[in-house]
């Protein structure tokens, strides 16, 4: 479908002040945010969707005209597709999803703010929870975040630089296309940085933005930790949020599965996550003697700069 500027444009409806303000988790792509950011969505105060991908640009015409979209199809698209046809169609079919995408062409020249504030109506009064990786790509869009959303909320969601270039590579052409957008955002190099370069420059740029925001703000998770110690962790997250930590609710992040998007989507809109975890879509625990092997860098695998070993043992690996 084509989202052609110049059509007749519908003016949007006014957020209530009673709409809690968002979160997100700013995370490189694969580094646990599809299991994450589902296991969190399960809370009965959060309202977790699909990778959602808008703020790469100002408007409803960039969401749908993002690079990544060109190299695949159109994946990119599917995470905002899938959410409407739920939340505001009623769920996820070939024809919801058809509606979905018709009432985003009839706001092409939506800046991308109003279709935003649209899922945070529909989702109160639970937390829209935005877990996107291709915000990591440049702190522009983070700052596009920040400046639509001054008082959010946002996880900073670290992996093992090694473990994660192993995981994108292993992605083969969905790694490709990632590493190439990483890429494309860094500008005046004489070279294209190797991936080890792109884990350093893109958590560093999360790091610095987000050391600028009141210390309630934000906080850092190593996605190791989540894995090998799970209740703790994930209970530190919800008192961040000052979320409810009882039994139940703790009860329920065990079950990312349990998620109406947990699954490969209708036609029209088959993705929105890692499509390994949409085929299988389990949490999978370590145990906590597994922890010191998952915080350690293979440097016989790349060559890593030593300011990278710096800043990676500064987030908890070695």
């Amino acid at each position: 479908m084509n989202y052609q500027v110049g059509m007749n444009q519908i003016e949007p409806q006014a957020t209530g002040s009673d709409v809690p303000e968002p979160l997100f988790i700013l995370a490189l792509p694969k580094s646990f945010t599809s299991v994450f950011g589902s296991c969190l969505g399960q809370h009965p105060g959060i309202m977790g969707v699909p990778e959602l991908n808008m703020f790469v640009g100002d408007t409803v015409h960039d969401w749908a005209y993002q690079p990544a979209n060109l190299q695949l199809n159109g994946a990119f698209r599917d995470g905002l597709l899938r959410t409407l046809a739920q939340l505001k169609f009623g769920g996820q079919t070939e024809q919801t999803v058809a509606q979905a995408e018709q009432w985003l062409v009839d706001r092409v020249e939506w800046p991308i703010r109003d279709v935003f504030e649209e899922l945070r109506r529909l989702s109160a009064p639970s937390i829209l929870l935005d877990q996107s990786p291709p915000y990591t790509a440049s702190p522009r869009h983070i700052f596009r975040l920040l400046e639509a959303y001054p008082n959010a909320k946002f996880i900073h969601l670290t992996r093992n630089p090694t473990s994660w270039i192993k995981s994108i590579q292993d992605w083969q052409k969905f790694g490709d296309v990632l590493l190439g957008l990483f890429r494309s955002e860094e500008k005046g190099l004489a070279r294209q940085p190797d991936p080890i370069e792109i884990w350093h420059a893109a958590n560093e740029g999360i790091a610095a933005v987000l050391a600028d925001l009141p210390p309630e703000q934000s906080i850092r998770v190593r996605g190791e930790d989540v894995l090998t110690d799970f209740d703790p962790q994930m209970k530190r997250v919800l008192e961040f949020l000052n979320l409810d930590t009882s039994d139940a609710s703790m009860a329920e992040l065990h079950h990312p599965e349990r998620s109406v998007y947990a699954s490969l989507g209708p036609r029209g809109a088959r993705f929105g996550n890692n499509p390994n975890f949409l085929k299988e879509p389990k949490l999978k625990l370590k145990t906590p003697e597994d922890l010191d092997k998952l915080i350690t860098m293979k440097r016989d695998m790349v060559e890593i700069p030593e300011e990278t070993i710096q800043f990676a043992a500064s987030m908890g690996y070695k």
